[in-house]
């Protein structure tokens, strides 16, 4: 005679497999009723080498079968677009000046879940080509949610990829959190102040906020948050806050133009001088109709750096109309010589 146990463990193991199997043929029907893309939209950003000689950094952005974004010479600081195609993991990726010349092009297999990738890199007539190497710096990943119900926020922010107990890159990835987290409670602060009637006028806010990477390297990662903020009316105004680190063994310090700068150099109007020139041949507004003759040093805490230069960014309406958007002034450090501490991150930076 069967054991009750028997009976009742034979009933199971025919449960489960019947509960399989029925899982299994709706997963079946659903695939073929809804198909959807494997993979979703993601963005990295790689560093590496062509040649295993010249540096450069790259932003890759896969959407489907689309490839884009944009890479630079560490060197040289002025960027390439990207666009190519995604054929199952195999990239094929032009790379084009601002006007459009094709200059070259990538092809490499990727793997999202690998943190390493190797390909060829051909020039546009095809005589040249170079192995190329990328690792992942780190992925940009995205949150959405809504606050207290009235209070949108949008989040884009590097996830760093490093190994288990690297402490400067934990404390960048805290540093960047912090800061990112931070501006959004300050917004909770403000909204009651401009709004006190929102909840009779229907108000809301919707709070917007990007973290870029300039540069990262194993000493130096310069990253600049952009941050819009709409709270009714014609339009929303966007505004920078930097986020600039010098790593070491034990972590991760901030520092600021008075690092990069030699003191009572009065690099202050050389800069000046140099950020109007670059304006003007960006057309910005203020400039050529002379509104604008120097900069304010107070504008110039918004920056980034990279083995290039030095970048300055100024928001709507402080170069322009609001049309105009944002100006970014690039200044390469050759410009700065006679300026610029040599012990500073600009030594680390140019090593």
């Amino acid at each position: 005679m069967m054991s009750l146990q028997h009976y009742t463990g034979g009933m199971l193991m025919k449960i489960r497999r019947s509960s399989l199997t029925l899982l299994a043929i709706g997963l079946v029907i659903l695939a073929a009723a809804s198909p959807v893309s494997a993979i979703e939209p993601f963005r990295y950003r790689l560093a590496g080498e062509i040649d295993g000689k010249w540096p450069v950094q790259m932003d890759l952005i896969v959407e489907g079968s689309k490839v884009s974004g944009q890479y630079w010479y560490d060197s040289y600081g002025i960027s390439l677009q990207l666009d190519g195609v995604n054929r199952g993991g195999a990239f094929g990726v032009r790379e084009m000046t601002a006007d459009g010349e094709i200059t070259g092009e990538w092809v490499f297999d990727f793997n999202p879940f690998a943190s390493e990738w190797q390909g060829t890199w051909t020039n546009a007539d095809g005589t040249k080509e170079y192995p190329f190497s990328l690792r992942l710096v780190s992925e940009m990943v995205q949150t959405q949610e809504m606050r207290r119900g009235f209070l949108y926020v949008w989040l884009e922010r590097p996830v760093f990829h490093y190994e288990r107990g690297n402490k400067s890159m934990a404390a960048v990835q805290r540093i960047v959190d912090e800061q990112l987290w931070s501006s959004v409670e300050e917004d909770f602060e403000l909204f009651p102040e401009i709004h006190p009637d929102f909840c009779s006028a229907g108000t809301y806010w919707e709070c917007v906020i990007r973290v870029g990477i300039r540069h990262a390297s194993s000493r130096v990662i310069s990253m600049m948050q952009e941050t819009y903020g709409y709270t009714g009316g014609a339009h929303g105004m966007t505004w920078y806050d930097p986020i600039n680190l010098l790593l070491s063994s034990s972590g991760a310090t901030r520092f600021g133009l008075d690092d990069i700068f030699l003191k009572g150099s009065n690099w202050e109007t050389k800069v000046s001088e140099l950020v109007i020139a670059d304006l003007r041949q960006q057309e910005a507004a203020w400039i050529i109709q002379g509104e604008v003759t120097e900069v304010d040093p107070k504008l110039l805490d918004r920056f980034t750096v990279s083995p290039a230069g030095i970048d300055f960014y100024f928001g709507p309406y402080e170069m322009g109309c609001y049309a105009e958007g944002t100006y970014v002034a690039f200044l390469p450090w050759a410009a700065l010589e006679g300026f610029i501490k040599k012990s500073g991150p600009v030594g680390v930076l140019r090593q």
